[in-house]
Parts: C-alpha cells; structure tokens; sequence
C-alpha cells in the first residue's frame, strides 16, 4: 500500500504526534529534518510522489546527478536488505527504471514517498547515535560506520547531555581514531563540526518519546561531516524524568553516622566470631568513647556489660545516632521499628538473606525492611555488609583497626574488599577518613557516598569498589559535580562476571562500554583489579603536592634489564624517555665508574650503585637536568658482599635521604619482599611511593598525570598541576 504523507513537517510536534499515532519510528526524511532543525548536517534530498515520474525526475534535476533513490516510510526499515535502495542513478533514463523497480517492491507497506537524495563518495564512513538505557538515560555513541559496523564494533560511548569538551574527547576514544586526520589523500576531518554533531544529538536525547536515533553513515566529505542515512526510533513514555524513588540524606545526618555519639549494637552475642560481638569488639579496640547500648533479650550482660532485652529497655539518654542490626532477615523489621521508637537515625543491616539470593523471599525481605525504614525515618547502610570505619569517630567494623585518620575515603559493595582497603592502605604508609561497607545498597548507595565524600573536607582521594549501581543515571551526574581524584574499582564487567555480581550483592553491573565512557567522561580513574586501585592511591597520596611539569621521564637503576623495562614502560604508558643533556651525561661520566654502567637514559650505575657517594651524586646530576620532569628511581641491586643477594635497605636509606633535594617527583621500584618494614616506611615518610615491579609503577604514575592533565584541561589548576 502507498500512503503519502503530507511533506509539510510541523517540527516541534512531529515526535509527539507520531507517538501519539502509535508509529514506532520516524521516517528516513523525518528522522532527518528533525537532525537538521538541531544544526545536524544532513545530505540534500527531496520526497517526491512516487507515482509523479514528474516530480521524481524535477527533484533529481535541483539536487543533480548521480543522485539515490530510496523509498520512504515510517514502517519502512531495512531498505537496503528489502531492494528499496537504488545507487548511483547517473541519468533521467536510469533514474525512471529505478522508480519503477521500487514501485513494484512497495506493495504491502505504507510508503509516503521516494527519497531523491545526492549521491556522495566518501572514503570514511562513522556511525553515530543516541541510545536510552534503561539505567544509564540518554547515551551518545560514535565509532566506526557502514555496513561493516557491527562486524567491527568499534563504538564508545558518552552519557547525554555533552559538553564540546565531552564530545572532544569521544572522538578520540574508539580504536579507529585516525581515521579522522588525513587519510587516503582527504584532508582530516573537521573535528568541532563532529562534535558539534555529537552535542546536537545529546540534546536530542531531552525530547520526550524518542528511543533511539540511528546515524549511521556519517560520510566525511572534503573533511566535513554530513549525514546520509538516519533512524529515530520512537516509544511511549521515553525520555520522560522518573520520581525520585528515595529521599536525599541530610547533610546534618551523617556526622551521625561517622561520628555517633550513642549507638546499639541489637544481636549482640558471646561467641567472638558473631557479627554482633565483632562490633562491640572492634569499637572497644578503636577507642569509641560514646555510650554503646546492648541488646538481645536471651543475655543479661557480656563482660560486665549489661546488655537489654529491646532497644525500649535500654532507655538511652537520647536518641540513637546508629543502631548496628546483627540479627537474622527475619527479624530485620521488627528491630528497625523498634529503633524507630526510639528515634534512631541509622541503622547499618549487616546480617544477609536478602535480594542477594535471588530469591523471591530475598526481595521480598528486602523491600519490607526498605519499608520500615521509610516509616520510621531512618537510613539504611547494607544489608549484607560489614559496617563503617571512621577513625575519627571511634568506630570500626574489626578490632585492631588503625586509629589515626587519614585522608582516603571509600565504599564497596564487598565486605572483604571494604576491610582490604584499610589494610592494604595501611601497608603503603596510608590512612582512610571513612570507608562504608554498602553490601546490597538497598538505602544509601554509592551515590549518596559519593556525594558526600565528594564535599567532606577530610577526605582528599575517593576509592571505591562498585559491582553495580541501583540508579546509575544519578551516579553519573554526582560523579561530574566532584572535585576530587576518584578511583574505582568496577567488577561485574563479563558476562561470568555479571552473574557473579547480582549473587553478590543483588547488583545489575550494567554494560561495560557504558561503564567505561560514563568514568572517562567524568575523570574517574578507572582501574582493572584492587592491586592496581591501591598502587593508583599511593601515587596520588604520596605526590599530591608535586608540581608536574611534564612527561619526559628519567629511569635511574643499577639493572641493565631494569632499564630496558622502563624504557618498554615509559612508552606503553604514555611517556616519553628524557634525552639527558651534554651536560649531565659529562657528569655522570665523571662520578661513574666506566664499565657496566651507562650514561644514557635509562641510567645504569651497574656496580657503583653499592658506593653512597656515586649513588648519591649521580641520582642527582640526574633529577637536575632541566630535561627530566619525574625520575623513577629502580633498586635493589646484586651484590657479592658476603651478606646478602640485594643492598635494598642501603638503596632505601640513600634514597629517602636524598629526597628532600630533589624538587620533581619521584617514585621507587623496590624488592618489597626482601625489605624490613622500617625501610619500607622510610621510603613513605620521605613522600615516595614504593612499587614492587616497574610494570606497576609507571602505570600508577599514568594515572596520576592523566588525572593532573585533564585538571589542567578543565582550568582548575592553571599549569599540569595536581591541584587537590
């Protein structure tokens, strides 16, 4: 059946009519007025009336040979695969035949007319797009286009709306980036009117009723981009903001949580491996000095403390900051409408039994304790975690947990991973201000941490272990307001993984691509395993004060092969290997000794490492060069002193003296396993941080200038400065 639309398009209401009509989609010429009203460059084409031969011919004249003729239609999809689309049309003669071959392949659809469309060449075709995700909102994709899109699949991703800066940086994130300079002969392609085009479909992704929009190709053509084929795909209700499901946490509430003043621990017990009893001995063993209730009505007391039959008997002097829950799912609520009673504020669920199960009695459980708590007002950490440690407050979730505060705050969905965080921070001379077990995040979840991370003015550095996010969408747009270094940990990004993730903690880990351009998009630094979370840590800890003026890179090691792996490092990881100066390599010649050392960049002491004084003067003939802007300094060399295979001690001990005088920063690459914690510490108290391979210390060192860079491009500092 032929249909034919009236060509008058009334843009402004052209979505929503077409919902309201029930179409699922634009037509091609639709889909391609509406690019256009947003500044989209399209190709130029008219709709004729396929049974005007006239009107056909009249549209092919304006636009000029060779021309495409194509039919059109809101249900029309597919053409190409359907014989809909003829190319090439050199002449009237050619242009009537194919008019005619169209008209007998249209039977059965609503075709509103023929498409008479210029006939580009092009060499580069580019796919982009607008997709609404479920959980993320409003994406916009590019990559690689054409026919052979899918099989290549070389697409990123970036949350809508973009910034000109935002759609900057897309272009260069898919792997087939230099496509877009010179190529073939055809000059480079026009970046700003790209991401001009990219930002044009960000704000397409406001208009209510649109689910997609499919361009693809985007020919470059004398290094413009213009748009050839397009597809909005049109749905009831998308774009359209949904309610806020849960409240905002009170800037006031959470020193109630960090720093309570009156907690109760209900499911206390004498067994010192019940979660209950870890609590009351993990607060004890930090030096918590507020009043700490305790209840289960099977115990009069523990270790001369009395404990209380409900959260009533109590008769706390107040209202409860926090109420720790170590009781089964099964009487979750009931002690949540107790501690309601009693106008508690928190209440961390750390028992599980709950969505992750998945189960329907899990979910269940879990929305009724959600329940609860919303009637009694309080906010929810977990269920299914280990609880908080905030050394400043006095509560902890182990005993023998570190006391002194720190500037690393954190969350993660893992328990274990949570309690790692402390530890392995600890071990590289590092403290945390708050770290939060979020288990199930069924309440307050990473959003709401980490906005309020983002302003505590104790904390300086974000770390964070994420499975998945209950609203990604609002994470997204918290991460973008934060000023600070955040580095997360996403797991869940594999298909194995994923499943691995929603029996975890109940999570949905989302699309990885997305995850992806979400955290380069806001500068997260995003990181591949905890090891490499912790190594990233220390090197922002440790040289958050350095002023970074570059990336020529200096390696400094009394291992040939050392060097040579800095060397692979350095370019693998984006710096570039310092040329030492005339000057400085006359030095060197002078202090080292001839054989088995080089004087070139890598710098290979060889066996005058074990002498302080060469040690001691080459290091800095080396940091001294004007040339060189951080040194990477690799120690522990074989030795045949009779006393042991490494002098590390001695490498730590020249090092860390030395480095008050050397203004440009610094990290070591040392046998960690063979060194004494004292010079382990030594090493950090001197402000440098340690890494056991060069592999790992030149990749943390990355994400630390890539952090610095992108301030830098931002504004905030002036100069490749750290500036946090």
């Amino acid at each position: 059946m032929v249909r034919k639309r009236g060509f008058k398009l009334n843009l402004e209401h052209l979505v929503e009519q077409a919902v309201r009509d029930g179409f699922g989609a634009l037509s091609e010429f639709e889909s391609k007025r509406l690019l256009a009203s947003y500044g989209i460059p399209v190709c130029r084409e008219k709709l004729a009336d396929p049974f005007s031969p006239a009107e056909i011919c009249r549209a092919a004249r304006e636009i000029g040979y060779p021309v495409v003729l194509k039919a059109n239609g809101r249900k029309i999809t597919h053409k190409t695969e359907k014989g809909l689309v003829c190319l090439g049309i050199r002449d009237e003669e050619q242009l009537l035949a194919a008019a005619g071959e169209l008209r007998s392949r249209i039977n059965g659809l609503e075709c509103d007319g023929f498409l008479v469309q210029e006939m580009l060449a092009a060499k580069r075709e580019l796919l982009c797009g607008l997709t609404r995700d479920q959980a993320f909102g409003p994406c916009v994709a590019f990559g690689l286009g054409g026919i052979t899109a899918e099989v290549l699949d070389d697409v990123a991703f970036r949350m809508a709306p973009l910034t000109g800066r935002e759609a900057l940086e897309l272009l260069d994130d898919f792997r087939g980036r230099k496509i877009l300079d010179s190529f073939r002969g055809e000059e480079p392609a026009d970046r700003e009117a790209l991401a001009g085009l990219l930002a044009a479909l960000g704000r397409l992704g406001d208009m209510a009723g649109i689910e997609s929009i499919d361009v693809n190709p985007v020919l470059i053509v004398e290094g413009r981009p213009v748009v050839v084929d397009a597809l909005v795909t049109l749905k009831p209700g998308a774009g359209k903001k949904a309610a806020e499901e849960k409240p905002p946490v009170a800037k006031e509430l959470w020193e109630s949580l960090f720093r309570p003043r009156r907690l109760a621990i209900v499911g206390v017990s004498r067994s010192l491996t019940h979660p209950g009893r870890l609590m009351l001995e993990s607060l004890r063993g930090i030096g918590y000095n507020g009043e700490i209730y305790l209840v289960n009505p099977e115990i009069a007391e523990i270790d001369g403390l009395p404990v209380y039959p409900s959260l009533k008997d109590a008769g706390a002097g107040g209202p409860l900051d926090l109420v720790l829950v170590a009781v089964g799912s099964s009487l979750a609520p009931q002690v949540l409408r107790e501690a309601g009673a009693v106008g508690a504020r928190w209440a961390v669920v750390l028992t599980s039994g709950y969505s992750e199960l998945g189960t329907p009695e899990g979910e269940t459980k879990e929305a009724e304790i959600l329940t609860v708590a919303r009637e009694q007002n309080i906010r929810l950490i977990g269920p299914n975690c280990i609880g908080v440690y905030s050394p400043g407050g006095g509560v902890a979730f182990f005993p023998q947990q570190e006391p002194r505060p720190g500037i690393i705050g954190g969350f993660a969905q893992s328990g274990s991973i949570t309690a790692f965080f402390e530890l392995l921070l600890k071990e590289r001379g590092m403290f945390a201000s708050r770290l939060v077990s979020i288990g199930n995040a069924l309440d307050v979840g990473p959003e709401e941490l980490m906005a309020y991370l983002g302003e505590d003015p104790e904390t300086k550095i974000i770390i964070s272990y994420l499975e998945g996010v209950r609203r990604p969408r609002r994470f997204f747009e918290t991460l973008r307001k934060v000023d600070k270094p955040v580095i997360i940990y996403k797991a869940g990004v594999s298909r194995s993984g994923s499943r691995a993730a929603a029996s975890h903690t109940g999570a949905l880990a989302g699309s990885a691509r997305l995850w992806e351009g979400m955290f380069k998009q806001t500068g997260v630094v995003s990181v591949g395993d905890l090891e490499e979370l912790v190594d990233a840590a220390a090197a922002f800890y440790y040289l958050r004060n350095e002023n970074l003026a570059g990336r020529k890179m200096a390696v400094f090691t009394s291992q040939g092969g050392a060097g040579v792996s800095g060397a692979d490092a350095c370019e693998g990881f984006g710096f570039e290997l310092a040329a030492l100066s005339d000057e400085t390599k006359k030095k060197l010649r002078e202090i080292m000794p001839g054989a088995g050392t080089s004087w070139q960049n890598p710098v290979d002491m060889g066996f005058g490492s074990i002498v302080p004084k060469i040690f001691r003067q080459s290091l800095l003939a080396v940091a001294q060069d004007p040339g060189v802007d951080l040194l990477l300094v690799v120690g522990g060399a074989p030795t045949h002193l009779g006393r042991r295979l490494f002098m590390v001690e001695e490498f730590a001990d020249w090092l860390a003296e030395l480095a008050p005088a050397i203004k440009k920063p610094l990290a070591a690459v040392m046998n960690i396993p063979l060194m004494s914690r004292e010079s382990y510490n030594l090493l950090h108290r001197a402000g440098i941080p340690v890494y056991s391979s060069v592999h790992r210390a030149v990749r943390a060192l990355k994400r630390f200038y890539d952090f610095a860079e992108r301030r830098a491009r931002l504004g905030r500092p002036p100069g490749i400065k750290s500036g946090f």
